[in-house]
C-alpha cells in the first residue's frame, strides 16, 4: 500500500508517496501541470489531497487555477482506478498537531516529534525545507491514521 499526498498548487505541487510504515519513499515539489503524469507512473494505492476550504473571504484567481488542477487530478485518479480523498487542512493539520492553530511551523514540530529528524540520515529527510512536501507527507500520514491501513503507529 502506498499513500499519494499532493498539496496542490496554483504553479506548483508538493507531493510525498508514503509507504504503509510512514516512510517516505518520494517527495518534491513539482510544476502543478505534471502531477497528473505522476499519478500515472507511481501508480500509488490511493491519492489524498488537499482540499480548497472557503473562509467566507472573497477569493482571487489563484484559488480557482488551484481547484481545476484538483479536479485534473481527480480524474486522472479515476482512469487509473486510483482511489481519490479530499482531506481540508484544518482536519488533517489539526489531526497531526493536536492544537486548534496550526501553522506550517507547528506542522513540522509535530512530524518531527513523531516521526524522527529532517536531518541528512533521517527519516524526514526528503522533506526538510519545504512546507508543501511536508503538509503532503502530513496528509499522507493522517489518510493512514484515519484508515487504519499503517502497518505501524509510531
Amino acid at each position: 500500500m502506498t499513500v499519494l499526498g499532493v498539496d496542490p498548487g496554483t504553479t506548483e505541487s508538493g507531493f510525498s508517496l508514503v509507504g504503509p510504515d510512514y516512510e517516505v519513499l518520494d517527495a518534491g515539489k513539482v510544476p502543478s501541470g505534471d502531477v497528473c503524469d505522476l499519478i500515472r507512473s507511481l501508480n500509488p494505492s490511493v491519492a489524498v489531497v488537499e482540499s480548497l476550504q472557503s473562509y467566507g473571504a472573497a477569493v482571487g484567481r489563484e484559488v480557482f487555477e488551484t481547484a481545476y488542477w484538483i479536479g485534473e487530478y481527480r480524474q486522472v485518479c479515476r482512469q487509473c482506478s486510483i482511489p481519490f480523498v479530499l482531506y481540508p487542512r484544518p482536519e488533517y493539520a489539526r489531526a497531526i498537531a493536536g492544537v486548534q492553530k496550526v501553522t506550517d511551523s507547528v506542522l513540522r514540530q509535530a512530524l518531527l516529534l513523531r516521526f524522527g529528524s529532517d536531518n541528512k540520515g533521517g527519516p524526514l529527510f526528503k522533506l526538510k525545507g519545504d512546507s508543501d512536501r511536508r503538509s503532503a507527507f502530513a496528509i499522507a500520514v493522517h489518510h493512514l491514521d484515519k484508515s487504519g491501513l499503517h502497518h505501524s503507529a509510531r
